[in-house]
C-alpha cells in the first residue's frame, strides 16, 4: 500500500469519524439544549397554574366580598316612610339601628379582612366606630315612649353611611380592574 493511499484511507476515516462525531453532538446538543428549554417552560407554566388558581380564588373571595358589603349598605339605608322624608330622618332611622350595623360590619370583617385593601380596612372600621360612639347618642321622649337619636347619633349616621358607601364603591373598583383585560 502506497502512502497516498494510507492517507487517502486515514483522511476518509477520520473525515467520516469526525462527520459521525459532528452529527452525534450535533443530535446530542439539539436534545440537551430541547430538554432544558422545555423544563424552563414546564416550571413556568406551573408556576402561572399557580398563580391563576390563586388569583381565582382571590376574584372570587373579593367579589363575595363586594356583594356582601353592598347588601349592607342596602340594609342600613331606610325605606322611605312617606313621600317627603328627608336626610335628617333617615339618620334618625339609621341611627336607631346602630348595633344591627355594628354586628354586621363585624362579622363582614371577621369573614372577609384578609382580602380588604387598608383603605377599604380603614373605611370599615371607621363605620363601625361610628356605630359604637353614636349608640349612646339619643334621649327618652316620654311623651312617644320611644327613644330619640339626638344631634351627635345623626351625624354618626351620615359618618357610618358615608364611610361605608366609600368602601362599597372602592370595592367595587377593584373587583373591576381584577376583570379588567390586560394591556398590552
Amino acid at each position: 500500500m502506497s502512502t497516498y493511499e494510507i492517507t487517502m484511507s486515514v483522511l476518509g476515516v477520520g473525515g467520516f469519524t469526525g462527520l459521525s462525531m459532528a452529527f452525534v453532538l450535533n443530535t446530542l446538543l439539539k436534545n440537551g439544549i430541547k430538554e432544558s428549554i422545555s423544563s424552563v417552560y414546564k416550571k413556568q407554566l406551573e408556576d402561572h397554574k399557580f398563580l391563576l388558581k390563586n388569583s381565582e380564588k382571590v376574584f372570587q373571595y373579593k367579589l363575595d366580598a363586594s356583594k356582601y358589603l353592598y347588601k349592607i349598605l342596602r340594609d342600613i339605608i331606610p325605606k322611605r316612610s312617606y313621600p317627603d322624608m328627608d336626610w335628617d330622618e333617615a339618620c334618625e332611622a339609621i341611627a336607631l339601628g346602630f348595633s344591627a350595623h355594628e354586628k354586621a360590619l363585624n362579622d363582614f370583617l371577621c369573614e372577609y379582612q384578609s382580602t380588604l385593601s387598608d383603605e377599604i380596612l380603614k373605611r370599615i372600621r371607621s363605620a363601625i366606630s361610628a356605630c359604637s360612639d353614636g349608640q349612646f347618642e339619643f334621649y327618652w321622649d316620654s311623651e312617644q315612649q320611644e327613644p330619640i337619636a339626638n344631634k351627635t347619633a345623626k351625624e354618626k349616621a351620615t359618618e357610618l353611611y358615608d364611610a361605608l358607601d366609600g368602601a362599597v364603591e372602592m370595592l367595587r373598583k377593584e373587583v373591576h380592574e381584577m376583570i379588567s383585560m390586560p394591556r398590552t
